[in-house]
């Protein structure tokens, strides 16, 4: 299991995954994104305990919303 605790505003830079992936937001809420240029208002919108899949070979980027943390909780299946 990895987290991430540094996501801020704005568009991390691109994540490629070796495995197939469920992210899940602990605490706060993130947007991720596989678009290769994501616009600042893109993104799917992951709350506290939302979870979503992405396949091996996907560039996931992500982003917090709002001013508070974020903690995503990233487990390889």
């Amino acid at each position: 299991m990895s987290l991430i605790t540094d996501a801020t505003t704005g568009w991390s830079s691109p994540v490629t995954l070796t495995t197939d992936e469920i992210w899940q937001t602990r605490k706060g809420s993130v947007f991720v994104s596989t678009t290769v240029s994501p616009d600042p208002e893109d993104g799917l919108a992951l709350h506290e305990f939302h979870a979503v899949q992405f396949p091996a070979g996907s560039a996931v980027r992500y982003r917090k919303e709002g001013p508070g943390e974020a903690l995503v909780v990233r487990e390889a299946i």
